[in-house]
């Protein structure tokens, strides 16, 4: 049973220690959550303890099932935007249809990642680039805070796009509710300097580095206990218009199946499928990173199923869809956690503060709910990342751009649509355009190298053309035309030497060239010879007539294919 719970090969390599430090991170994840949770679940739209239910039950589940020892799992800003998107249209104005389509938004992302898991399909991490991603990341983030202003400034704001809502918040300027603003700027002063100013003070006064930034990682609870009481005290001397949390009911999360019979599964399904790849890749992606550190690794495939089974279990404890947090993941692998026990400590304290303590949050107002969220997705805005990108790689740096604009433009699921089809569009342009050269030996040794970069010796009789990408369908032509100048430009070559060192894979397409190829050169008076080709790719030329008809003009080298046609001596 071991083998299926990595859980339980995870306690078995641990020491006390260990657990002492799962027991600190647990906590300090914790503090962090519970804020963070109601806050994810003010931006979905739903209520509070919708936010706290989805702290609970899921990281529970993945803990057992998950392969990363240091993720955090639970609600996210981004899937909480992209369900908010989703619901918008869905559910409209009505509270009761907009959780049951949370639910349902939670159960079909459950089921489709482990359909996936079952399929085996790890490897979808791959189909969004990084600077899609990137691009992706930082226009929800903006889109996000956008998304908070009515929340930072108590004016009435209707939901739309960036654009529109900074037009229409600038617009009714006039109708700022001061205390809620108030409210808003003092949390992001406050969280703001205890990121960074807060440890910095701490360690000049000979606190421990690590003490300092557990410190600085309860902020946000201390900044939603000061705001509660002093929002309570305000309430109590007759200020009115500031939002507040209000009631949160007490009480562990109850299985319920009554989604399943409500309306809107088909409609739903394509925004889950995109919450489903966002937040698989995200967790990946984080989770690589933290196993990276420690020389630890994940099975892509497991993590698919975990997540997976951990988002069933959210719709069915009446909770939102949940992935692994990048900041919060950060948190719990600084804080020390070595194996998911610090991820059930985690769920064990929320539950007793959904249990016994909701009623202390009350008073909670909003506007710092909205601060912490956009203090906390401010950081997903990665300029430097996207300067880097550009300077690198126009095309990919295009692709970003593209992403961030959409999304912002067009919204967060068809902003994400676009950005993965430029970036397949952009590939299949880079690969249609392959790098091929000419070369020739490297005097004295057994290296051949491109004629125009390096001083190289050549026989007339040989043209040796190195091919630099897969041939496939949409490199095919270009390919062909590349050898067929060359060639013109050949007149005394005898032999056609296609060096195919890069070449991984050989489709339909591409097979069919290199057998037109051969039928032409053969009538042409010149003979068609390969060197260097893959184990694989060679598996699957034996199964063609092409095979039949070169199989002894297949070279292990190119050094040997060019003596052999030369007819030159190897060096002893």
């Amino acid at each position: 049973m071991g083998h299926r719970l990595p859980l339980i090969a995870q306690l078995r390599e641990a020491c006390p220690g260990d657990w002492v430090q799962d027991l600190i991170a647990g906590t300090v994840t914790a503090i962090l959550l519970v804020p963070q949770g109601m806050a994810y679940a003010l931006l979905a739209g739903l209520p509070p303890e919708t936010g706290l239910y989805a702290s609970i039950v899921p990281p529970l589940v993945y803990a057992l099932l998950g392969t990363s020892r240091a993720l955090a799992v639970g609600p996210v800003a981004v899937a909480a935007l992209m369900v908010a998107n989703a619901l918008g249209h869905y559910a409209g104005g009505d509270e009761a249809r907009w959780l049951t389509g949370a639910l349902i938004l939670a159960a079909e992302t459950g089921l489709l990642l482990l359909l996936l898991g079952a399929l085996r399909m790890g490897a979808l991490v791959s189909f969004i680039s990084h600077p899609v991603l990137s691009g992706f990341t930082s226009g929800a983030a903006l889109l996000i805070i956008t998304s908070q202003l009515r929340h930072l400034t108590g004016i009435d704001l209707a939901r739309g796009d960036a654009f529109d809502t900074v037009h229409a918040a600038v617009a009714h300027i006039g109708e700022i509710h001061w205390p809620t603003a108030a409210f808003a700027a003092t949390a992001i002063v406050l969280l703001l300097l205890a990121r960074g100013p807060l440890v910095r003070a701490l360690s000049a006064l000979g606190v421990d580095q690590q003490r300092a930034l557990t410190v600085s990682r309860t902020a946000p609870l201390a900044v939603v206990a000061m705001a509660t009481a002093a929002a309570a005290a305000l309430h109590a001397s007759g200020v009115q218009g500031l939002s507040i949390v209000g009631a949160i009911p007490a009480g562990l999360p109850r299985p319920d199946l009554a989604f399943l019979s409500a309306p809107g599964w088909i409609e739903l399904a394509p925004s889950a499928a995109l919450i489903a790849l966002v937040g698989y890749v995200e967790s990946v992606s984080v989770a690589k990173v933290l196993a990276a550190r420690r020389r630890q690794k994940i099975d892509a495939n497991r993590e698919l199923v975990a997540l997976g089974a951990g988002n069933l279990a959210a719709s069915v404890a009446g909770a939102m869809p949940v992935a692994g947090g990048f900041s919060r993941s950060m948190v719990n692998f600084d804080a020390g956690a070595r194996t998911q026990l610090a991820g059930i400590v985690t769920a064990v304290l929320v539950g007793l503060v959904a249990l016994l303590f909701t009623g202390w949050f009350h008073y909670l107002p909003q506007a710092v709910l909205a601060a912490i969220i956009v203090v906390a997705v401010a950081r997903l805005i990665d300029l430097d990342g996207a300067r880097r990108i550009w300077r690198y790689d126009r095309a990919d740096g295009l692709a970003l751009a593209a992403t961030f604009v959409a999304v912002l433009t067009l919204g967060i699921e068809i902003g994400l649509v676009i950005g993965i089809g430029l970036s397949l569009a952009l590939y299949l342009w880079c690969t249609s355009q392959p790098h091929m050269a000419v070369v020739g030996r490297v005097p004295g040794t057994e290296h051949f190298r491109n004629i125009k970069r390096h001083t190289v010796e050549t026989d007339p009789r040989v043209l040796a053309i190195r091919i630099d990408e897969n041939l496939y369908f949409a490199n095919a032509g270009q390919v062909e035309d590349y050898i067929a100048r060359h060639l013109a430009s050949a007149p005394q070559a005898r032999y056609l030497l296609l060096v195919m060192a890069a070449v991984n894979y050989i489709d339909a397409s591409g097979l069919e060239m290199l057998e037109h190829l051969e039928e032409d050169l053969t009538h042409a008076g010149v003979t068609l010879h390969l060197s260097e080709v893959k184990g694989p790719v060679q598996d699957r030329l034996k199964q063609t007539h092409l095979y039949a008809r070169i199989a002894d003009r297949i070279h292990l080298t190119t050094d040997r294919a060019v003596r052999s046609l030369t007819q030159e001596t190897e060096p002893t």
